[in-house]
This record gives C-alpha cells, structure tokens and sequence, in this order.
C-alpha cells in the first residue's frame, strides 16, 4: 500500500493533470449526482453548505439550482478542478472556493449540511474523511454522501490480475460495510442508505482506457503497483477486456459500485 501521503499526492496530480478533460468524460459521475440530489432534497433547510471534492462543479451546480439563496462552500484539493469549476459557475455569487485537502482543511464555520458525490473514496483510511466530517457538522446537522465502492471497475482489475498476478494494485476502494460502520463510529446515525451497480459502455476496451485517464481516475494506490504494467501486458490487458467483457456485441462495458448515505449528528 501507498503511504497516505503519497497516496493523496498521486490522486490530487492525477485530477489536476486531468481537470480540462473530466468534465466533459464524467457521465457516470453525472449521473451519480443528480441520483446523490434526492437525499439533499430530503434535508431541513440551511443558510449554508459545505462541499467536499467538487471537481469541476458537477454536483455544485445541481446545488446552486436546490438552493439559489445558500451560501455553498465548495472545496477540492486540486487547484486545477477548482478553476475549471470556477469557470463554468463564474457568474454565481453564492459560492466561496476553497483549495485544500480535507485532511488540512480548516473551515471557517461549522455546517447544518455537508455533502460529497464521488470523491471521499479517494481518501484512506475512509474512517479519517469521515471522522473530519463529524468534526465540521453542527448538532442535528446532515452529512449526505455518494462514493464509490470496492468492485467499481472490478471488470479492470480482474483482467490486470490475470494479465499480471505478480503485479496487483497496492490498494483498494472502501467496502459498504467499511463506510458506514465508520460513520457510527465517528458518532454519525445512518439514516437512509442505498447501494447500486451503474454498468457503462464503451466502444472499446482502449476508448474505456482512454476515458479513465481522461477523468483522472488512474492515480492512487488503487492503480498502482509495485512495477508499472509493460506494454506487451497492457496489450494483452486490452485484448483480455474485449474479450471476456463484451457489451452484448456492442463495445464493452464497466461497472461502478456506489453507496448513497444520508447520516445525522445526534
């Protein structure tokens, strides 16, 4: 496994290196934010919100059109992301920016509401993400959550292992049971939870390798090994995909395990 710290440093590189492509490549992230809405929309109203890993304002976006008089603020720690979003939601004055990892983040406030969609599996342990949370959250205040879980892109991984037993990712995403036995333990009340497999095409195994790249999700211990894969093994890898993980004659596909999570602070 990664050290934490280089761990965090490969992902923030990666998304930065990538901030100018993952908008546009982000359907499934997309797609598991407006899904993440329906418990925001399930909260007590609030004057202000934290968001934690924007990104390029996907969610941020969604949360502006929620709440047009709150004050959001949104954080990430690649610098890149931000000034993509930056861009995009320019003309919105009910956002206040914040360039920092959640680890080090020093908020300005606490919060009745914070929320994250596809970014607090990128830090491990997850118990210490989550007990950050609990730390920025007011009494009887909501914590709504999406994040991705281990088995998203398992297809991937399944064939890197056989291509490269002797070369296995040093890490792994968190597990369900992980994420909310950490949450009661950090003293948040699970509320509603739910878990769903999102299955996405591609065209082809490389256009599948191509758009991951593209939207930065190639960094961390979750993608790295010990020695980097050679090209003959990423040819086999390419080959071994299109293969065993055929779209029903159509490309291939991918899969994503999420988990979707409403908690309380008691």
């Amino acid at each position: 496994m990664l050290n934490a710290e280089k761990h965090q440093c490969s992902v923030t590189a990666r998304f930065s290196t990538a901030s100018a492509t993952y908008h546009r490549k982000a359907d499934v992230q997309k797609t598991v934010a407006r899904k993440l809405l329906s418990l925001v929309a399930a909260t007590r109203p609030v004057d202000h919100v934290l968001e934690i890993g924007c990104g390029t304002g996907l969610l941020t976006e969604l949360l502006l059109e929620h709440f047009p008089t709150v004050m959001i603020h949104a954080m990430d720690a690649s610098e890149e992301m931000i000034a993509q979003a930056r861009n995009r939601l320019s003309a919105n004055n009910h956002i206040r920016w914040f360039i920092s990892d959640l680890r080090t983040f020093d908020p300005p406030v606490s919060y009745p509401l914070i929320v994250s969609s596809s970014s607090l599996h990128w830090i491990c342990p997850i118990e210490d993400s989550l007990r950050r949370l609990a730390d920025f959250i007011h009494a009887g205040g909501d914590v709504v959550v999406a994040l991705m879980l281990h088995g998203t892109l398992g297809e991937l991984r399944a064939t890197r292992l056989r291509v490269a037993p002797q070369k296995p990712p040093l890490g792994r995403l968190p597990l369900a049971g992980e994420v909310l036995s950490g949450l009661e333990r950090v003293g948040l009340r699970v509320v509603t939870k739910w878990q769903e497999r999102i299955r996405a095409p591609h065209v082809s195994a490389e256009a599948f390798l191509r758009t991951i790249h593209e939207q930065g999700l190639t960094g961390g211990a979750v993608s790295s090994s010990k020695c980097p894969l050679t090209r003959g093994e990423l040819q086999r890898l390419r080959a071994e995909y299109e293969a065993e993980y055929n779209n029903n004659g159509s490309g291939v596909f991918a899969s994503y395990e999420v988990l979707y999570v409403r908690a309380t602070k008691p």
